[in-house]
């Protein structure tokens, strides 16, 4: 796949995160009776709500972790594989789609609601975020082993 693809694929993630989020504001929609619910939540803080109503201080450090990342892509593109790519834009996708939330709206508009156990409302942009760490990690571990085991 080539990373110009990737990037596409990437605009294509935010666009999709951007517009359900407008979807679903001041709606809810029950996807699964019992289960799954796309239901409007505001979430001024990070993750499950922690730290909550400090939003300059979320969007100052959030523009920080996507300049780092961004200006790593920019330095090191010809030597990152494709795996890295993926994970480090998802994360940037999610990261630039909760962004957008906080600079215009103040908060995070979160909707995924899972009812069979008690877990915090999410949304696309968290998700992207989670899977892109998830792989980046399981590439850093990989790129572990085989620096160690040629040493």
């Amino acid at each position: 796949m080539n990373k110009k693809i990737v990037l596409i694929i990437g605009a294509i993630l935010l666009l999709l995160d951007q517009i359900i989020k407008f979807i679903v504001i001041d709606n809810n929609f029950v996807l699964i009776p019992g289960f799954l619910n796309l239901s409007y939540t505001e979430n001024t803080g990070i993750a499950f709500g922690l730290n909550e109503n400090n939003v300059i201080l979320i969007i100052l450090v959030n523009v920080v972790i996507l300049g780092i990342i961004i200006k790593f892509l920019k330095e090191n593109m010809d030597k990152i594989d494709m795996l890295e790519f993926i994970s480090l834009i998802l994360v940037l996708v999610g990261g630039f789609g909760n962004l957008i939330d906080r600079i215009f709206r103040g908060h995070v508009i979160d909707f995924i609601n899972i009812n069979l156990f008690n877990f915090p409302v999410f949304n696309m942009a968290d998700i992207y975020i989670t899977v892109g760490a998830i792989i980046l990690l399981i590439v850093i571990i990989k790129q572990f082993f085989i620096k160690n085991e040629l040493e």
